[in-house]
């Protein structure tokens, strides 16, 4: 049985034990799988999440305060070391993008993709990335060298101050679009002072900088 096959499968399975009443959680322990991958499986198949007790839809008032009792809950695998295929699967669970093991696994430094992965984990940070665009968005800065220079700094130091920051070349204020030719990443203290400043008026600004200081 081939990857797409596999796929299939575990989405006929996971439509099938839903349907018998089973929780998200029980069937992602079934399958050994999140319970966020197995809400995304059921999305996919038009099969809307629902109260077991009511049998209706949640609200967003609902999603709200289980949002709110959650915040602070510590993760299952904090502090563990875990192996390189555990993390290709967890991130493979957790993505909301259709990528595949193999496709992650092309690419050496875990710890560099988890972070370019974190970089737009925001909604309004990717509104409208397709998983064309995330596959691209994740080649070009991989492989960026003016990111790797800034990543390396960072690791060693571990300094907020220069961490890499993801930075719009032309703000969203300004009509700047979300595309992968509006998107570098600088330090976060210079993503914070420049804002919506063009790029050309502040990279003169850091030529005069004593000027505005």
């Amino acid at each position: 049985m081939d990857l797409k096959d596999t796929v299939n499968y575990e989405n006929g399975v996971i439509c099938d034990l839903y349907n018998q009443g089973y929780t998200l959680r029980h069937i992602g322990e079934k399958l050994n799988r999140d319970h966020h991958y197995v809400k995304r499986r059921l999305l996919e198949n038009n099969i809307p999440i629902v109260s077991r007790k009511t049998k209706k839809p949640y609200t967003e008032e609902h999603r709200r305060k289980i949002s709110l009792t959650s915040k602070g809950r510590v993760p299952w695998s904090r502090g563990k070391h875990m192996s390189r295929e555990c993390n290709l699967k967890n991130m493979l669970t957790h993505l909301r993008y259709s990528v595949d093991y193999e496709w992650l696994n092309s690419f050496e430094d875990i710890e560099k993709l988890k972070f370019l992965n974190r970089a737009i984990s925001r909604k309004r940070d990717c509104i409208g990335f397709t998983t064309e665009d995330y596959k691209a968005f994740i080649a070009k800065f991989y492989n960026d060298p003016k990111f790797n220079e800034l990543y390396a700094k960072w690791l060693k130091t571990k300094d907020k101050w220069i961490k890499p920051s993801l930075d719009h070349i032309i703000a969203k204020s300004d009509g700047g679009s979300l595309t992968i030719e509006n998107l570098r990443f600088i330090s976060w203290f210079e993503n914070r002072a420049k804002e919506s400043i063009s790029c050309e008026k502040w990279e003169q600004m850091k030529k005069n900088i004593k000027y505005y200081l």
